[in-house]
């Protein structure tokens, strides 16, 4: 099946293939343009083709059963869709009790902003799809006439990432709730009336890292073990770094006007900082999830985003260049490159990469450079091919001034390569 640009895009493990093929017949009798990938068809393009359709949906419908939510290709998928501002309607084929536990932490947290459709038994089928099928025709007229339809869907922004968390639309999935907390129900449990700066710090305009961190864990530190049950510490660990180098910049003070400037996007609320903390989390995972090394969509993804770049992932990949792991400061770079063409501020993001301390991240930051031509780096690049003390960085170097095609980048090349023949004549015959 060619990839069209559909609106609608299906997201399925093989284990339930019979039930996408339905779905995605039910939708298309309805007038709605769907993809999937075809369980029927040739697997060899599905790669370049999932990638490509995801990030140009609307939609994204995962099907979740007990295969699917443990399928990691499926759970990229659903980052990418929620990177790319894909609205996300969750189908569950099975109680959310017994898909929840296996669901990885940014899948979790993904899905858990949002109401889910679940068809439990076959009878459940017509009524629940046909459910299913008015919510999303009322967030594609919403986004095709660009006005409030019924309930608009929440959008926040992070960090210059701009990401929709929910349709706001009662997909009648309560049931499939049953012996589990729905968002809903979950999001109005907390009976805390006072927000979290007046609960511990009211009338003060500052306090000591130390002591936010310990109010904060003191606060969330249960509700963090619900959300990540495995690798508790390490990952509540993660999460306070990551809360003290994003929002406090490492200070050893917290100040209330960086707390408040923070809470900005979100609305008032007894919890509105863990809120945003959240919504950080998942922007930050939903990202390396979909550019990590082990990911299979990381290669046609950043092939995939020069024609695809959205203003969110551009600037969530700005934010990856300061990971602290090389590898994907590394990658960021060159997705960086394909997605932020346009983008005044990627040539002098990639430049200051060109003295990281990895020579990986350097050679991917020279490549970059050389595939967006940038004329205003070429002393840069011409410094790595002359000082850098790893030659595969220097070859890096050497290959992006000879892509560059710009008259600076070739006298450069010219003028090293006579010197360097010049010094060879020079040099004592054996």
């Amino acid at each position: 099946m060619a990839y069209k640009g559909e609106d609608i895009v299906l997201g399925y493990n093989l284990a339930d293939a019979e039930f996408v093929t339905r779905l995605a017949g039910t939708l298309r009798d309805e007038g709605l343009s769907v993809w999937f990938a075809d369980p029927s068809g040739e697997s060899t393009s599905w790669g370049q083709q999932k990638t490509q359709a995801i990030l140009a949906c609307k939609v994204f419908i995962p099907l979740l059963s007990e295969e699917s939510v443990v399928d990691k290709q499926l759970q990229e998928h659903l980052s990418l869709a929620y990177v790319s501002n894909s609205c996300i309607f969750p189908l569950g084929l099975v109680r959310h009790r017994f898909l929840a536990p296996k669901l990885s932490g940014g899948a979790k947290l993904i899905l858990a902003k949002i109401n889910w459709c679940f068809v439990l038994q076959p009878d459940d089928y017509n009524k629940n799809v046909t459910n299913l099928i008015q919510c999303i025709t009322i967030e594609l007229k919403r986004l095709a006439n660009n006005t409030d339809v019924s309930q608009p869907p929440t959008t926040i922004t992070t960090h210059g990432v701009s990401f929709n968390l929910t349709h706001g639309l009662d997909l009648g999935g309560s049931a499939g709730y049953e012996g589990s907390i729905g968002p809903a129900v979950r999001a109005a449990s907390n009976d805390d009336t006072v927000r979290f700066w007046d609960r511990h710090f009211a009338g003060k305009t500052s306090v000591k890292w130390s002591e936010f961190k310990e109010k904060f864990l003191q606060d969330y530190g249960s509700r963090l073990e619900e959300m990540f049950p495995d690798k508790v510490e390490e990952r509540k660990k993660f999460l306070v770094n990551l809360m003290h180098k994003d929002v406090f910049n490492f200070s050893s003070v917290v100040e209330r006007e960086a707390y408040e400037a923070f809470c900005a996007h979100r609305p008032e609320g007894a919890n509105r900082f863990f809120n945003c903390l959240n919504d950080l989390l998942l922007a930050y995972m939903s990202l390396r999830e979909v550019i990590g090394m082990d990911s299979s969509v990381r290669i046609t993804t950043i092939q995939s985003l020069g024609k695809f770049s959205f203003p969110g992932i551009v600037a969530g990949l700005a934010e990856l260049l300061k990971d602290e792991d090389a590898n994907i400061r590394a990658v960021a770079a060159i997705a960086l490159a394909h997605a932020g063409k346009a983008s005044n501020d990627t040539v002098p993001r990639l430049v200051k990469l060109l003295e990281d301390e990895d020579r990986l991240v350097r050679e991917s930051a020279c490549l970059s450079l050389g595939f967006l031509r940038a004329a205003d780096a070429v002393d840069y690049i011409v410094d790595r091919w002359r000082n850098d003390p790893i030659s595969t960085v220097r070859e890096a170097a050497e290959l992006a001034l000879s892509k560059m095609n710009v008259t600076e980048a070739q006298r450069c090349i010219r003028v090293t390569q006579i010197l360097s023949s010049e010094m060879s004549a020079l040099k004592p015959k054996s």
